[in-house]
């Protein structure tokens, strides 16, 4: 079983913190995984693609993911040209897609738990909890791997995961 996920994300919202977070998580739970980022000239705001592999073998591969099995969407205004079979949106209202697809209010979930820099919702851990959620990661992996990716930082962000782990919803 391998799965790859293309993170579709703007600077500064989380998307590669996201991936290593969700990679240690999947590790934690005896799988092999692989967290690699994709920018240009890095400012806020700019196109940022992460991409993410889990399997429970060793994985090889170390190139982009062109054709993913999921696709996690952190602002619905980047246009995206991906046929996943599954798509997670960060979303207020559910939105139908061609594929099977996750909805999330992540950018609420952010500002409710004062995830917040320079008036930019971080998206990385409500992001992560519906992810991990889809890919059938547990929440005490998920737990561990945000206290070991992001330490001290780690409780608030937990809980905004938690959350969006809970509520994630699917059309």
């Amino acid at each position: 079983m391998l799965t790859e996920v293309t993170i579709y994300c703007r600077g500064g919202q989380g998307g590669v913190t996201a991936a290593r977070i969700l990679a240690t998580a999947a590790m934690l739970q005896g799988y092999y995984s692989q967290a690699m980022p994709q920018f240009g000239p890095e400012r806020r705001g700019a196109r940022v693609n992460a991409y993410l592999r889990i399997s429970d073998r060793p994985i090889r591969r170390r190139s982009v993911i062109k054709n993913p099995d999921i696709a996690a969407v952190f602002d619905r205004k980047i246009e995206i040209d991906s046929e996943a079979s599954v798509v997670i949106l960060n979303s207020p209202e559910a939105v139908q897609t061609p594929s099977r697809t996750y909805y999330v209010n992540a950018t609420e979930i952010a500002e409710r738990h004062g995830l917040v820099n320079a008036g930019w919702a971080i998206l990385s851990a409500p992001m992560s909890g519906a992810i991990a959620r889809v890919l059938d990661i547990e929440i005490s992996a998920l737990k561990e791997a945000m206290y070991t990716e992001l330490g001290e930082r780690a409780e608030r962000s937990f809980k905004a995961a938690k959350e969006a782990y809970e509520v994630i919803k699917w059309t």
